[in-house]
């Protein structure tokens, strides 16, 4: 995962800032802690805003937005943090120790305790690629259709430039150039390479000892930069059939796997990331569609919903039209309308003081559209209601 991906996730807590905060200027009291452990019990929780800035030492900060061990995330502290109010955090030291200031507009926070001690530990992905069984760099020109047979060994197939078939039990996809796919040990199934045109690729059957590679196994990757060129040292070393070309094909087999586990969290990051992201939209609309139903008595306009949560009119409109598939303008009109008819039938109001209680800017304009959405005027929609009361 690169930094830019750490970075885009930590922005669901907080953000960033490079200059130490002037605390007489926004009011700020400050506390600082020394931290040595690298197991924690409890989070910190912050009704407000809070500023974090590490004195000394190396250190990660451990959050979330609820108290879970499961959902917690860890990212390293490389520059001054603001978090959120109601996120939940506390900072362990990557050094021997660490010191840190947490700065506050007030002193005042809870904290929360996990349902088990968390402790955070970098731990590498414990794999060994054994030996390589099987390899082959092939260059067709013909069409042909291979019946492969089945063995007990993983196995990479990588297409260099052409596409090519290839089916495994049920499942059959064509890799294109750039694409790679791994299979598991498997002696019941064969693997049918099918190419209807010029095609070159690598085959290597191997063994390996890692214990999830499930999470590897059946799915095309489209490799990067930095996969394709691991690749390409193997393609290199393919002819050359020494024993010290085998222990190079071996490292550089290692170096394809580990890309591979690192491509395969890179993917699984972007999509917590958009779940993540998906949520907080839900979330924020639901709230501007609860402050709409709160204000809607009162003249109520797009430019203040868009101040009072901090969005432009675009972010605004491209949130109603991704969820409701409307305008924010419509969405308003329509609960306006709605809530004058709650009022009509309160009897309470005037129609003159209803449309001037709902912000329309005359009783002639709030009756064309009330007839609009209704296909009856107002007083019309009264007397109605007066009938069937009166029934």
């Amino acid at each position: 995962m690169n930094n830019q991906a750490l970075f885009d996730s930590f922005l669901e807590f907080g953000s960033v800032y490079y200059e130490p905060i002037d605390l007489e200027e926004h009011h700020l009291a400050c506390m600082q802690f020394f931290t040595h452990t690298k197991t924690m019990e409890q989070l910190f929780c912050f009704p407000c805003e809070v500023y974090i800035e590490l004195i000394s030492g190396l250190a990660s900060i451990v959050i979330g937005t609820q108290p879970d061990p499961v959902d917690l995330k860890t990212f390293a502290i490389h520059h001054y943090l603001k978090i959120n109010p109601g996120v939940c955090f506390n900072i362990l030291p990557v050094s021997d120790e660490a010191t840190y200031y947490l700065l506050a507009p007030e002193n005042r926070y809870t904290k929360l305790t996990l349902r088990e001690p968390y402790t955070f530990q970098l731990k590498p992905v414990r794999f060994n690629v054994l030996e390589i069984l099987d390899y082959n760099y092939f260059t067709e020109e013909r069409a042909y259709c291979f019946n492969r047979a089945g063995h007990e060994y993983f196995e990479l197939i990588y297409v260099n430039s052409g596409t090519l078939s290839v089916s495994h039990a049920d499942t059959r996809c064509t890799l294109a150039a750039g694409d790679l796919i791994l299979y598991e040990p498997d002696g019941e199934h064969a693997k049918r390479l099918t190419k209807d045109s010029s095609c070159n690729y690598l085959s290597i059957s191997f063994d390996m000892d890692y214990p999830d590679p499930q999470r590897l196994i059946g799915h095309v990757f489209h490799c990067t930069n930095g996969l394709r060129d691991a690749i390409h040292k193997i393609i290199e070393e393919c002819p050359m059939h020494s024993p010290h070309a085998q222990t190079l094909m071996l490292c550089h087999l290692q170096e394809v796997i580990t890309r591979l586990i690192l491509l395969c969290n890179e993917l699984d990051e972007e999509r917590s990331l958009l779940s993540s992201n998906q949520n907080s939209q839900s979330d924020l609309l639901q709230q501007i569609l609860a402050y709409m139903d709160e204000k809607v008595t009162e003249p109520i306009t797009i430019e203040q919903i868009c101040h009072k949560f901090f969005m432009s009119r675009t972010s605004l409109q491209a949130l109603f039209k991704m969820y409701l598939h409307n305008s924010p303008k419509s969405y308003l009109l329509s609960i306006k309308l709605q809530k004058s008819k709650d009022l009509i039938r309160e009897n309470q109001y005037t129609i003159s003081e209803i449309a001037d209680m709902l912000g329309f800017s005359s009783i002639h304009y709030f009756s064309r559209l009330f007839k609009k959405y209704f296909e009856l005027s107002p007083s019309e929609y009264a007397k109605e209601i007066a009938a069937s009361e009166n029934s």
